[in-house]
């Protein structure tokens, strides 16, 4: 073919295609964490569809020939159209399953095919005085030049679990090798006859107005997607460091309160000796002459003791857990439950209804996990009520199935729908610093792993507030929850 190469011009074209594959990758990324990755595949596919239509034009300017070149409209507007959906169909196969060696394939076949469909139509809008004849050897190394290439870009971010910016950089250089290399190995398969010259018709461009409009659309347009990015990407990465001390904070928390249950499990087992001193002497003060008001004053002083040890023996219950299911029954781990709670609902003038339906089973499961699980929704449900007073409904009863239903019930002011959503979360908390938020995250979890189900529902409407769970336990645990 006549003319030469500038190579600045042919170094520049590099530059533009591997810098549209490095946005073009960074889209791709963004489609790991984004609510809408559709929205970023199609960006992906844009950038790197304009990229190689810039390249193209560049490398035309790179050529000099001995005369002007001029581009039809028509066959050029296909050509970047061809370019996008080429490109943005092998970002889809390569995003919607990375690890498939199906999808890799197909992707860089899409992607090699539109290089070359997007080059060859772009030379088709060029009208010259004679026919052209191409290599068919050119032509066809042109076309494996691109597709190995570009399989090679889309093999190194096939197991990117996380984003590493040499790798990104060694993809983008080589889907540029992949548009450059098929570029110009395809102008060298092009042979135009002796003499002949590129012709202008009515409504065509001239190539340097051509390169130079279509580049610079498209540097402004890859620049401010690079902003965008790494803007993103710092929020992203402060969003992450954010929650990262959330957990630490959580976890400290965890542990403190793991601590303070330990030390309180061992006062309470060190005030159960005195207490049943006390309470012995007690007896023989009342078996001794005294009067009826003082004997009436030591009964009084024998059942706030009675009490007392009541309290300690359930705290204790908390901490000495079996090391598997057993069957339970419902009923007496409320009682063992409320019997902790008992000064809250009595200072907040809380009532307390219960409703044990004495046809339901014993069910098999982790006492000490089931109770940890009652206290928080009576614990959440006194909470709820602290300020007004109200009523806790306390239910459980038999299922269809065999198992049980436990329900706890407050009139509270309910929970708003934006909470309900993420109630479940774990970090997420209502409480503010006195929260860890890990509550009821921690209840779902154990629910889940006995095989039973953990649901709500809540009204905000004043005179009909309040929140009610349902927790299903089956009647029997299809695996050791300990080791889930």
């Amino acid at each position: 073919m006549p003319g030469t190469f500038d190579l600045w011009t042919v170094l520049f074209s590099f530059t533009i295609a591997s810098l549209a594959g490095f946005v073009a990758f960074e889209s791709m990324e963004h489609t790991r964490y984004s609510p809408r990755p559709a929205v970023w595949t199609m960006i992906s596919g844009l950038t790197l569809g304009l990229g190689i239509w810039s390249m193209h034009f560049v490398g035309m300017l790179a050529w000099q020939p001995p005369f002007p070149l001029y581009y039809a409209v028509t066959p050029t507007l296909l050509s970047v159209l061809v370019a996008i959906l080429s490109s943005w169909l092998a970002m889809h196969l390569a995003v919607t399953h990375r690890t498939s060696t199906r999808n890799i394939v197909l992707g860089s076949f899409a992607v090699g095919a539109g290089i070359c469909a997007m080059h060859y139509i772009g030379m088709d809008a060029l009208r010259f005085s004679q026919p052209i004849m191409w290599s068919i050897p050119g032509v066809a190394l042109s076309f494996v030049i691109a597709i190995f290439a570009s399989l090679g870009a889309m093999s190194m971010l096939r197991h990117s679990g996380t984003f590493s910016i040499p790798r990104q950089i060694a993809a983008s250089l080589v889907i540029g090798i992949a548009i450059c290399g098929m570029h110009y190995t395809g102008m060298l398969a092009m042979m135009l006859p002796a003499g002949a010259v590129s012709i202008q018709q009515s409504h065509e461009f001239f190539g340097t107005s051509l390169a130079r409009v279509g580049v610079g659309n498209a540097l402004v347009f890859m620049a401010c997607l690079l902003v965008v990015f790494y803007r993103d990407k710092v929020r992203l990465l402060q969003t992450t460091s954010a929650a990262q001390n959330k957990a630490i904070d959580a976890q400290r928390t965890a542990e403190r309160m793991s601590a303070a249950g330990r030390i309180a499990a061992s006062i309470a087992h060190e005030i159960n000796n005195p207490l049943e001193a006390v309470t012995n002497l007690l007896y023989l003060a009342e078996q001794g002459n005294v009067g009826d008001e003082e004997r009436r004053f030591l009964q009084t002083a024998q059942n706030e003791l009675r009490r007392v040890a009541e309290i300690t023996t359930h705290t204790l219950k908390f901490y000495r857990q079996p090391s598997g299911p057993a069957l339970t029954s419902l009923a007496e781990l409320m009682e063992s439950t409320l019997a902790v709670f008992q000064n809250r609902l009595e200072k907040h003038h809380i009532a307390l209804v219960r409703q044990w339906d004495p046809a339901t089973p014993s069910v098999p499961c982790r006492a000490g996990e089931i109770r940890q699980v009652l206290a928080n929704l009576v614990g959440n449900a006194i909470d709820a009520m602290n300020a007004h007073g109200g009523t806790l409904t306390l239910k459980i009863r038999p299922t269809a199935s065999g198992g049980a239903e436990i329900i706890v019930a407050d009139t509270g002011a309910g929970i708003s729908q934006e909470t309900q959503k993420r109630i479940l979360e774990p970090f997420f908390t209502t409480k503010g610093a006195s929260g860890t938020g890990l509550g009821l995250s921690i209840c779902a979890e154990i629910i889940q792993h006995h095989g039973g189900t953990l649901t709500f529902e809540s009204s905000t409407t004043p005179g009909h507030s309040g929140t009610t769970f349902h927790i299903l336990l089956p009647a029997r645990v299809t695996s050791d929850p300990a080791k889930a």
